[in-house]
């Protein structure tokens, strides 16, 4: 009896123990564009969570195609790597007036074997 009892706070101390708020992946929200020009705009995201990967590179991907991943996007800008939670954003520009445009905030590990996408947003810069 004395041994099951110690194996149950045994096990209740495990279990308050662990952390089980962290999220297993990166989330991210893209946001919408701001700052609409002929040829720029400003993207704005926000890693909402940063998961088990750390630290995690970031950026963001942007076409005229939709559904662009990392590895087929003519356009990509990593802003670096992060450990936190944060909110980002960065101004575009070289674009062509007129044009419909598709973006994606990505996270990765290092070596780009995990990479994580926001949801896809499309802005068209003005005429």
């Amino acid at each position: 009896m004395k041994s099951w009892a110690i194996m149950l706070v045994w096990c209740c101390l495990s279990v308050m123990g662990c952390d089980t708020d962290e999220a297993e992946f990166p989330e991210l929200i893209a946001g919408n564009a701001q700052q609409l020009g002929t040829t720029s705009v400003v993207l704005e995201a926000e890693i909402k969570e940063t998961g088990s990967v750390r630290p995690i590179r970031y950026g963001f991907l942007w076409s005229t195609s939709a559904g662009i991943q990392i590895f087929n996007a003519p356009n990509k800008l990593d802003l670096g790597e992060t450990s936190e939670k944060r909110k980002y954003s960065v101004r575009i520009e070289s674009l062509v007036s007129g044009t419909q445009y598709f973006v994606r905030a990505f996270a990765a590990n290092q070596d780009y074997s995990k990479i994580y996408y926001s949801n896809e947003i499309t802005f068209t810069t003005l005429n």
